[in-house]
C-alpha cells in the first residue's frame, strides 16, 4: 500500500515538474507567451482576451516619445484597411487620460481600439512587457505567442 501511495506521488510530482519545464512563459520577446495585460480603468476586462484566437498587433505609446505616437497612427490606418488580418490593440502610457482623449481625437484614431491605462497599471505593463528601453508593438498569433515586435507593413499584409 506505501509503495503503491509512494509510486502515484513521485509520478504526479514528475508530470507536475515536467508539465512546468515544457510550457513557454510569459515575457515581452518573440516567441514568448504574451504577458498578461490589465488596465485597471476598463472594466477588468483585457483586451486581449476581448480578441482571443485572433492575431492582434498591441501597440504601447505615449504623446512623449514621437515615434511611439507615429507608429500608432501608422498602425492605426493599417488595420483599417478591409483585408487586415488581426485586429489593432493600443495602449497609451500617458500620465493625463486628457492628453490621451485629446491625442486621439487629433490623431483621428480608431476610439474603440484605444486604451488608456492609469498610473497604478502602467509599472506592470511597462516591466512585463519590457518596455524600459522605449514603446514597441507587438504581433500577437491566434495562441496568444508574441511572433514579431516592430512589424513593418509587408509582414502585417501576410497575415491572414
Amino acid at each position: 500500500m506505501n509503495k503503491t501511495l509512494l509510486t502515484i506521488a513521485v509520478s504526479g510530482l514528475l508530470m507536475l515538474l515536467t508539465s512546468a519545464y515544457y510550457s513557454t512563459p510569459a515575457d515581452g520577446r518573440i516567441g514568448y507567451k504574451a504577458p498578461a495585460l490589465v488596465l485597471d480603468n476598463n472594466n477588468g476586462l483585457s483586451p486581449l482576451l476581448q480578441h482571443r484566437g485572433e492575431n492582434v498587433l498591441l501597440t504601447f505609446w505615449t504623446s512623449a516619445d514621437a515615434q511611439s505616437r507615429l507608429d500608432n497612427m501608422r498602425y492605426d490606418r493599417l488595420s483599417r484597411q478591409d483585408n487586415s488580418g488581426y485586429v489593432h490593440v493600443s495602449v497609451n502610457l500617458d500620465r493625463s487620460i486628457g492628453v490621451f482623449n485629446s491625442i486621439v481625437k487629433l490623431d483621428d484614431l480608431n476610439r474603440s481600439a484605444q486604451f488608456g491605462t492609469s498610473l497604478d497599471a502602467q509599472d506592470a505593463i511597462i516591466k512585463s512587457w519590457r518596455l524600459n528601453e522605449g514603446y514597441h508593438s507587438f504581433l500577437i498569433d491566434g495562441q496568444g505567442r508574441i511572433v514579431a515586435i516592430d512589424p513593418d507593413a509587408k509582414t502585417l499584409a501576410s497575415i491572414k
